[in-house]
C-alpha cells in the first residue's frame, strides 16, 4: 500500500491544475497573449516567472491557459470512451451468444492496431483541432473498458440481486443500468483516471506533432512545439511545459493506483 500522503498530494496538484484550466482562460488570457518584444525570450524573473517565450509572452500565463485545453481533452475524451465501453461491455456480457462474439470482436480487431498510428491516421483524414482529437481519442480507446466492463457483467448478472430482479419482473434496461454496470462502477472508475492521463498524453503528443490544438491557443504539447526551435537558448520554454505534463500525468497514475488498491482491498476483504 502507497503512503497516504502521495494520494493527497496527488489529489491536491490535480485539484489546483482542475482550478487552473477553469480559471486561466479567464484570467489569463490577456497575459498569454500579450507580446512584448522587448522581453523576447527572457529567462524567468520576478516580472515573468517562468520566462518568455520568442514572442515575449509570458510562459507561466501560456501554462496555466494550455491547461484548459490539455485538461479538457484528456477529460472529455475518456467520458467519450468510458460510455462507448460500457455500453458495449454492458451488452456484450448481459446477453452473450452471438451479440458477445461481434462486440469482441470489433474490439479485438479494433486492439490490433497501434493507437498512435490509428490516431494519427484519422486526423490525416479529418484535419487537426480540438474536437477533432478529443473525438478520435476517445473512439479509440474504449477496448480495454468494454472488456473489463464485459467481464464484471459476466460474473455479476447471476449474483442474487441480478437473479431477483429479473424474477420480479425487471426489465433489461433496469437490470443492467439500475444494478449491474452501478456494481460494476469501481473498476471503470479507476479505468477513467488512468485513461485521462493516457488521453493527456496523446493530446501532447499529438499537438507537438501539429496534428492536436492549433495556435494561437496555448496546450502544453505545442508549447512544447515552440521551445524545441531554441531549446539551447531558451530551456525554459520545454522544461516547464514538461514539468507541467509529467506532474499532471504523474499524479492521475497516483490516485488510479490507490483506487484500484483500494478496491482489491475491500474485494479481498469481501
Amino acid at each position: 500500500m502507497k503512503p497516504r500522503w502521495t494520494f493527497w498530494a496527488a489529489a491536491g496538484w490535480l485539484a489546483f491544475v482542475a482550478l487552473a484550466a477553469c480559471a486561466g482562460p479567464v484570467l489569463f488570457s490577456g497575459a498569454a497573449s500579450a507580446m512584448d518584444f522587448a522581453r523576447v525570450l527572457a529567462p524567468p524573473s520576478a516580472t515573468h516567472p517562468l520566462g518568455t517565450d520568442s514572442l515575449g509572452r509570458d510562459l507561466l500565463a501560456r501554462i496555466v491557459c494550455g491547461a484548459g485545453a490539455s485538461i479538457g481533452v484528456g477529460v472529455v475524451s475518456v467520458a467519450i470512451s468510458m460510455g462507448v465501453g460500457v455500453l458495449v461491455g454492458a451488452a456484450s456480457g448481459y446477453f452473450g451468444g452471438w451479440r458477445d462474439r461481434v462486440l469482441m470482436g470489433l474490439a479485438d480487431v479494433l486492439l490490433c492496431f497501434p493507437v498512435l498510428f490509428l490516431i494519427l491516421a484519422v486526423i490525416a483524414v479529418l484535419g487537426p483541432g480540438v474536437w477533432h482529437v478529443i473525438v478520435v481519442i476517445g473512439l479509440t480507446s474504449w477496448m480495454g473498458t468494454a472488456r473489463l466492463v464485459r467481464a464484471e457483467i459476466f460474473s455479476l448478472k447471476e449474483r442474487e440481486f441480478a437473479l431477483a430482479a429479473r424474477a420480479l419482473g425487471a426489465g433489461h434496461t433496469r437490470i443492467l443500468f439500475g444494478h449491474l454496470v452501478p456494481n460494476a462502477s469501481g473498476p471503470v472508475l479507476v479505468n477513467a483516471v488512468l485513461g485521462v492521463s493516457v488521453a493527456i498524453l496523446l493530446e501532447a503528443g499529438l499537438s507537438f506533432l501539429g496534428l492536436g490544438v492549433q495556435p494561437p491557443t496555448p496546450s502544453w504539447g505545442n508549447l512544447l512545439t515552440d521551445g524545441k526551435a531554441t531549446l539551447g537558448a531558451a530551456w525554459w520554454l520545454v522544461f516547464f511545459p514538461g514539468v507541467a505534463i509529467f506532474s499532471t500525468v504523474l499524479a492521475a497514475n497516483v490516485i488510479g493506483d490507490r483506487l484500484r488498491d483500494s478496491l482489491a482491498g475491500e474485494r479481498h476483504i469481501g
